[in-house]
């Protein structure tokens, strides 16, 4: 399976030229490097992990229904109520337990999305960023025509 984080993808790329401090170790500024934002691997890896938010719903589903119906299973033949009145106190813990992972499920997904929002931004960004950088070069006139 392919995900965002593989080998580079001809595609939309934006260029930012930023400062740097040459491998001598000397000056700084107007380096001859430049960093390549690929944003649209940007929005990749976002788009990634809003499928992967979709994917841990469904785990956590999943595990919600199997956890009840193996409290309901494990007291289906016995008095209702506490383990003192014959109900399985393992039941009251697989519920318990299924509250737990509940929590720690909510928890990822908030996670999730909130990677995915600041990289859709950041891609959002560097592509604004690089149009304001070549209407301003546009702009520019030279003697040189």
């Amino acid at each position: 399976m392919s995900t965002p984080f593989d080998a580079p993808q001809h595609g939309q790329s934006t260029r930012t030229r930023l400062n740097s401090v040459p491998a001598d170790g000397g000056g700084g500024g107007g380096g001859g490097g430049g960093t390549d934002v690929d944003t649209q691997r940007l929005d990749q890896a976002a788009n990634a992990l809003v499928e992967l938010r979709g994917d841990t719903e469904n785990a956590d589903n999943g595990a919600d229904d199997d956890c009840l119906s193996a409290s309901r299973g494990l007291n289906k033949h016995t008095a209702g109520g506490m383990a003192e009145g014959g109900s399985w106190a393992t039941a009251g813990s697989l519920v318990t337990m299924d509250v737990r992972w509940g929590s720690q499920v909510l928890n990822l997904k908030r996670l999730l999305q909130d990677i995915s929002d600041k990289l859709h931004t950041t891609s959002g960004h560097y592509t604004s960023t690089e149009q304001e950088e070549q209407a301003r070069q546009h702009s520019i006139s030279t003697p040189f025509g």
